[in-house]
């Protein structure tokens, strides 16, 4: 029969969006008519099935559509009917799930819930999932997810239900591995204390202060080994900014064998260490905190055409072999480094060499558990801070310091610098809910971080209140 499109009833349903194809769908009714009816009540005129095509026959301006009807339905039959009607027309992954909890709701109100723990003929998830033809972990992670949807709409906007599970499942470790570090932090909070500056040799501090796997990520930004200290004087800003004051390569070289074995042992199992280097020592930096193989690797294939190499490269590769049999630890570092893009070029001798405008980091893991919180490609562009704030010519951004320590921790965990400058990176962990420690050795730079990161603090509590 045909009834008034205005008489149809559309109360609370699973499909919300319309679809790509629904101008399509307008088209073909127009040309051709309703090929398949909707389905309504026979009592109200209550819509089953059919939201689409009735919708499109509304925009057509027709007064009236033709109908089939349906007699004495329950709430259950009707979300059925509703699910089968839209096999065909695939929903929303979170349409999809709001109906199949929907339809669990229904049938607990007549059947009477199962009691956990209990033997009852109650009916419970199992059944549910059963009839729906899916397993009970489907099932049931549909529920959460919508549960968590209703606090987190952000869920809701995943394209996939695979991604929207992963990103809800990382938001269940996040605020597991915060509410650790929350309760780890009270006692510290307690007592004021939400970070910690040392001025001091950064390995004594670490061996003496620093207990086996309390940290729960690293930035690492050592000297480079460039001379920094003398071509920053020389084409750089002066007075007040402070460099290095070591950065021959045997310094800088010295520091990151003695420094990184002392870092990953106050590494908490599966997490991050991002490590400013120049391009220069990628190579040697990923060879020392790896194992050297690649290394040992690259001559061999140089040994491959010079037959008199083979033989010494033989004793390296032993003499790798019987080192790292005792080596205790090994970083995993991802092939690709990341890159910091700034706004403008960096100290050289520019009237022979072009100004870097980039910085490469090293990415370094222990252990493959943790993932990061949120999906970002390997460049980041931020400014440098101007010379007028900057107490380090090296000084990092803190709006990048932050992007890495919101990616690889939760608020309230621990934050280590152990080459801490001009302390940008207590400030960033700060600023972002987390405690940290920092260690510098020159007393100057220190004394002057430690009052700069009291005025910065307490700018932004006045900022705030």
């Amino acid at each position: 029969m045909k009834v008034p499109v205005d008489k149809i009833v559309i109360k609370d349903r699973a499909r919300v969006e319309i679809g790509d194809d629904f101008e399509a769908l307008k088209q073909s009714i127009k040309q051709r008519g309703l090929i398949n009816p909707i389905c309504v009540t026979k009592e109200d005129f209550e819509l089953v099935a059919g939201f689409r095509r009735l919708k499109a026959c509304k925009e057509l301006g027709w007064k009236k559509i033709e109908v089939k009807l349906f007699e004495n339905l329950s709430s259950l039959e009707k979300k059925v009917l509703e699910l089968e009607e839209n096999i065909h027309k695939e929903l929303t992954w979170i349409e999809r799930a709001k109906l199949r909890k929907e339809i669990h709701e229904l049938y607990k109100e007549l059947k009477g819930a199962a009691v956990k723990g209990h033997e009852s003929d109650g009916w419970g998830l199992k059944d549910s999932a059963e009839v729906l033809g899916i397993s009970t972990a489907t099932l049931s992670q549909d529920i959460s997810l919508l549960e968590a949807s209703e606090t987190l709409p952000e869920i809701s906007k995943y394209k996939s239900r695979k991604q929207a599970l992963k990103a809800y499942t990382k938001l269940q470790e996040t605020a597991i591995l915060s509410e650790l570090a929350k309760r780890q932090a009270e006692g510290e909070k307690s007592a004021g204390k939400l970070y910690h500056l040392y001025c001091g040799d950064a390995v004594k501090v670490i061996k003496e202060n620093l207990d086996d796997e309390v940290v729960d990520l690293v930035i690492f930004d050592p000297p480079w080994g460039v001379d920094i200290d003398i071509i920053a004087s020389a084409r750089g800003p002066s007075g007040t900014k402070a460099s290095y004051r070591d950065d021959s390569e045997t310094y800088a070289v010295e520091l990151a064998f003695n420094l990184i074995p002392e870092l990953y042992r106050v590494m908490k199992p599966d997490t991050h260490m991002y490590l400013f280097c120049g391009i220069q020592y990628v190579s040697f930096y990923k060879a020392l905190l790896e194992d050297f193989a690649k290394v040992v690797k690259d001559v061999e294939r140089v040994a491959q055409y010079h037959k008199h190499l083979q033989e010494p490269v033989g004793r390296l590769l032993d003499t790798c072999k019987q080192m790292n049999s005792k080596r205790r630890w090994k970083f995993i570092v991802d092939e690709l480094p990341l890159i910091w893009v700034k706004e403008g070029g960096g100290y050289t001798d520019f009237d022979t060499k072009f100004m870097p405008r980039y910085e490469t980091i090293l990415f370094c893991r222990k252990g493959y558990g943790r993932g990061l919180s949120e999906a970002t490609s390997n460049v980041f562009e931020f400014n440098r801070p101007s010379t007028v704030e900057r107490l380090h010519t090296q000084e990092k951004p803190i709006d990048l310091l932050q992007k890495f320590i919101k990616i690889s921790t939760a608020p309230n965990e621990l934050v280590l610098d152990p080459c801490a400058g001009s302390f940008a990176t207590v400030v960033a962990a700060t600023l972002s809910g987390r405690r940290s420690i920092g260690i510098e050795k020159d007393k100057e730079l220190y004394t002057r971080g430690l009052d700069r990161v009291k005025g910065f603090l307490a700018k932004e509590k006045e900022d705030e209140s």
